[in-house]
């Protein structure tokens, strides 16, 4: 059987990628900050993890043992100093550029199996279908990049706040505390 598909052993290693990239997703909604991100990103690590388990059906369905060698979920080894540090400096950009990376390479493995067809036509469907939802899903991370935190103010803002400058310019600028009668 590996004769006949030899490509069976790079789907093997994308099903090790996979995986690795739905650790990345776990990990970085486990540190999100805001709770769109965090949905965002545990979605992102569930599809990851479907898209493991066909390929990984896959694999069993030819009588091929799939690789798990990193198949379980989150960073068991982080120190509690290593999650203090990475919620007090967590960038949403930064992580979500890691995983847009990583879903890029995987892509790159798609395509490199799709091309060659060695593998069977049920497996390269398959293979096609998960590359769109990745191309998809990227697309998808670019709108989560924006920072909610900071504060961008708007030239219109501006203006009016100029405006009601001028307006207020003899007016008495000092706070005035008030009692009750």
């Amino acid at each position: 059987m590996n004769k006949k598909y030899a490509d069976f052993n790079k789907l093997n290693r994308l099903l090790v990628a996979s995986f690795e990239a739905e650790k990345l997703y776990y990990n970085a909604a486990q540190d999100a900050q805001t709770t769109a991100l965090k949905r965002f990103l545990n979605y992102m690590a569930v599809e990851r993890n479907r898209m493991s388990h066909d390929i990984s059906n896959e694999l069993h369905s030819r009588d091929i043992e799939p690789l798990k060698e990193d198949a379980d979920k989150g960073n068991i080894d982080r120190t509690w100093h290593e999650i203090k540090e990475a919620l007090e400096h967590f960038d949403a950009e930064v992580i979500l550029n890691q995983c847009i990376a990583r879903d890029r390479n995987n892509i790159k493995r798609y395509t490199d199996l799709i091309e060659a067809k060695q593998l069977p036509e049920a497996i390269i469907a398959m293979l096609e279908k998960q590359r769109k939802q990745l191309e998809w899903y990227i697309k998808q991370a670019e709108q989560h990049k924006i920072d909610p935190f900071k504060k961008e103010t708007a030239p219109k803002a501006e203006d009016e706040k100029k405006t009601s400058d001028k307006n207020n310019d003899d007016r008495d600028h000092r706070v005035i505390p008030l009692r009750a009668m």
